[in-house]
């Protein structure tokens, strides 16, 4: 079986093969655009929405372009990529080598997500996966429960002459929330970083529910505003003497969140990363022999070998650490990073 490690970015020796390094590389294979799995490599692989995004982010790179279903030969090896379901272009990403086929997840959603093709379970013999959320105590209700405090959360704010203003990320998450606002007929403003990814977005043949427009603080009464989660500390935000705050995070679940986002007037657990039974129904349904977890909690992996699964924990994501704290920093540093 190929050999899997982690320095930094998932890494296949025996193929000279990197995933989502986060220091350069002469030629990495990028599952989405997030801050956190891009750095300024030489050549990247990448579904064509997220080379785009890449791009936005990171400025140019020599970029070897993979639709999903591809199959692309690169001599040892071939890929080929599956929607993960995280955000616009996200990829699950085929590996075929030797007769193995290993599949490496990056960040996946196996949820419908409204603003983000739909995910599939891969069949593999080797799975590499993403399990942010492999605890039991992570089990987010249904979508549309969530869906339905938020607008109740907007309605309250805008009849009682406030701003609701929804925290989201950048990327991916904004643009959920952009349309299932507009679905709903709200009107919507955009903070600057939000508004440039939902526009390439349009670029890239979304279509949204409605028009929107960019952030005008003179323009915010009867709107709904969505910003990134690190703006809550800024100006921005604290200037809007009216505000009702709507964090989405999947960490709102935690008994720990109300301190980890203090401030926040609501925190809604709408997440774009599978919780944990979806974590377990995609680890049985690829019907892999090896499965190694990884940028979660070691005993995701022990709880799937109680499962009668062959497991193994690779890496945490190198902004957590052990507990309550390592999720709080793990929010930090990815608030941090997607404020650009």
């Amino acid at each position: 079986m190929l050999r899997v490690e982690y320095r930094d970015g998932l890494y296949l020796p025996d193929l000279d093969l990197w995933f989502d390094a986060d220091g350069p590389r002469e030629r990495c294979v990028i599952s989405h655009a997030h801050s956190d799995h891009i750095a300024e490599h030489h050549t990247i692989v990448a579904t064509p929405e997220t080379a785009r995004l890449f791009r936005h982010r990171r400025g140019q790179a020599e970029v070897e372009p993979l639709r999903y279903g591809e199959r692309r030969d690169f001599g040892h090896y071939a890929l080929t990529m599956y929607p993960a379901g995280h955000c616009l272009g996200s990829a699950q990403v085929l590996v075929e080598s030797g007769g193995e086929r290993l599949v490496y997840t990056g960040d996946v959603k196996l949820r419908p997500n409204v603003a983000a093709e739909a995910a599939v379970v891969v069949p593999c013999d080797t799975l590499v996966m993403e399990s942010t959320f492999g605890d039991p105590a992570y089990r987010f209700p249904p979508d549309v429960a969530t869906y339905d405090r938020l607008y109740a959360a907007c309605d309250r704010a805008l009849s009682d002459d406030r701003v609701p203003v929804v925290l989201a990320y950048a990327l991916g998450k904004s643009q959920e929330a952009l349309e299932l606002l507009l679905r709903r007929g709200y009107r919507v403003s955009l903070h600057g970083s939000v508004w440039n990814i939902s526009e390439i977005y349009r670029e890239c043949g979304v279509k949204f529910s409605g028009e929107y427009e960019r952030y005008d603080r003179e323009h915010l009464k009867g709107r709904v505003l969505i910003a990134p989660p690190g703006c809550r500390k800024q100006p921005m935000i604290r200037n809007i003497e009216r505000r009702y705050t709507v964090m989405l995070t999947g960490w709102a679940v935690s008994r720990s969140a109300p301190y980890m986002y203090r401030g926040a007037d609501l925190l809604l657990p709408l997440s774009d990363h599978a919780d944990f039974d979806d974590l377990v129904r995609l680890a049985r349904e690829s019907g892999a022999q090896r499965i190694i977890t990884m940028h979660g909690a070691k005993k995701f992996a022990a709880h799937l070998r109680d499962l009668g699964l062959n497991a193994e924990h690779l890496a945490q994501h190198p902004s957590q650490q052990k507990g309550t704290k390592g999720a709080a920093k793990a929010s930090t540093v990815v608030e941090q990073m997607l404020f650009d």
